[in-house]
């Protein structure tokens, strides 16, 4: 208990007793004081979600044991971290990767990715709306999955998985840009021919408490 809440002491009132202006304009301002304290506390919370062995309705899907048609080596593990699966194109093709169900508003959404020939533009990420508009974030760097790259500038990635023969996974970050909408669904495309990138079956999300207004 506090000196303050010591000290404090309760000023009673009974049924009928008048109660002075500056008494009553004292206890408005203390109310909204504390509503702004609180509005200010809940803005500042978030809900984090973790989504794994998410699954596609479109595009091809291979062990982390397996060789993806086209390339020279698994990544001699069935799990890294939460990661069973990945989702890809073999042969450098381009189009739609994968597409997973999310249902749910996100601030930001993290994904597991690297691209066998990477370091390059090669991603694009579409955000499919229940209200039926969409929003892509073009041209996101994939960094090479053969050996550990620097961070760098372009897309950063925040954290790295390596495997028993070092291949790695990176894990990026995308902001959806319209955090108000309910997401249906999370696409992730291919553009550049040659490139094979690969996401993992693993979505993490962040969403913002957002307080109901009057």
């Amino acid at each position: 208990m506090t000196e303050a809440m010591v000290k404090f002491k309760p000023i009673r009132k009974n049924p009928g007793d008048v109660i002075r202006s500056e008494d009553w304009n004292r206890i408005q301002d203390d109310i909204r004081a504390d509503l702004e304290r609180i509005e200010d506390y809940l803005s500042k919370m978030v809900e984090t979600v973790v989504i794994t062995n998410v699954e596609s309705s479109v595009g091809k899907s291979f062990s982390l044991l397996d060789v993806v048609p086209g390339e020279k080596s698994s990544y001699e593990s069935s799990v890294m971290g939460l990661i069973t699966k990945q989702w890809c194109l073999p042969g450098g093709e381009v189009g739609e990767i994968c597409r997973f169900g999310v249902m749910a508003t996100f601030d930001v959404i993290y994904y597991w990715a690297g691209a066998e020939n990477g370091d390059k533009k090669a991603l694009d990420i579409t955000f499919e709306y229940v209200d039926g508009t969409t929003a892509t974030i073009s041209s996101l760097f994939v960094h090479e999955r053969g050996k550990l790259r620097p961070t760098g500038d372009s897309n950063p990635y925040l954290e790295y998985l390596l495997s028993p023969n070092e291949r790695v996974w990176y894990k990026y970050q995308a902001t959806n840009p319209n955090p108000e909408k309910e997401v249906r669904y999370i696409s992730f495309k291919n553009t550049q021919a040659g490139c094979t990138p690969r996401i993992g079956n693993v979505l993490h999300y962040i969403s913002r408490i957002r307080t109901l207004k009057a």
